[in-house]
């Protein structure tokens, strides 16, 4: 269990985590819409939306049972979802989603450099988001040869 010398220092903690939770909850919809619209089109790019959208389930879960854990309650924002149909738009926007996702958790790490086991989940969750990008990315070259 997590130990905050201040009321202040918990609640960046506890914001820190809706926030990964909400965001997490947005790509796990998107990753959906993306492999419902990609099915059919390109199999392969279809389940690795699917597969994104699975680890994303899971990030959720880590971040929302952490906040259940603290003591706090989860608090849901709307999400704003791409359902574009369109491969190459679906990878750009899932491309910048994830750059998002490194940017925020490379900060987070560095700001929660004391709770050494929300650290080391903010990690791993790190990991599958740079994995994602480049699986997106490669995707993306695949459709739009470099030349």
């Amino acid at each position: 269990m997590i130990k905050f010398k201040t009321e202040e220092e918990k609640q960046v903690v506890m914001d820190c985590l809706e926030e990964n939770m909400n965001e997490e909850y947005r790509a796990t919809l998107q990753y959906i819409c993306h492999r419902i619209s990609a099915l059919g089109k390109n199999n392969m790019i279809a389940e690795a939306f699917k597969s994104a959208a699975l680890d994303e389930m899971a990030h959720i879960l880590y971040f929302s049972d952490m906040i259940t854990k603290l003591g706090g309650d989860p608090n849901f924002t709307d999400w704003e979802v791409d359902k574009s149909t369109d491969l190459k738009i679906m990878l750009q926007k899932d491309i910048q989603l994830e750059e998002e996702a490194i940017k925020r958790y490379s900060e987070q790490l560095s700001k929660l450099k004391q709770y050494p086991g929300l650290h080391s989940i903010i990690e791993g969750v790190l990991d599958d988001e740079e994995n994602h990008q480049e699986t997106f990315t490669d995707f993306m070259k695949q459709i739009i040869p470099e030349g």
